[in-house]
């Protein structure tokens, strides 16, 4: 696994540009510094190996990028028995994806089910 990368400003914006563009994935997710331990809704737009994320989807410079190299990404299982059916559904496409340095943590899910 590679531990570092160098990249310039204006390498790094054209790359945000062709996310926008040509991404696998875009949409909102939910990010959390472990730093900070806060959460934020952010749109994020997948392009390659890159998360980019934004304050909002009419941003032009994003407010971040996350490497996924070395990622990992996990299911979010509910645990309580007092689940309805339809908030345990909810949670079944809940994920997490973990990023290792600096260490973040975006998850799919609604806004209303989000309190930290």
């Amino acid at each position: 696994m590679q531990k570092s990368i160098r990249v310039n400003e204006a390498q790094l914006l054209y790359l945000a540009s062709k996310a926008k563009l040509d991404c696998t994935l875009s949409g909102l997710l939910w990010k959390r510094r472990d730093d900070t331990g806060k959460w934020q809704l952010r749109w994020c737009a997948l392009y390659q190996n890159l998360l980019f994320y934004y304050e909002n989807d009419s941003c032009a410079k994003p407010s971040g990028v996350a490497l996924l190299e070395g990622s990992y990404c996990e299911r979010i299982v509910a645990t309580g028995s007092g689940s309805s059916a339809k908030s345990r559904s909810d949670v079944d496409k809940q994920v997490s994806i973990c990023t290792p340095t600096p260490p973040m943590h975006f998850i799919l899910r609604k806004r209303k089910k989000m309190y930290a």
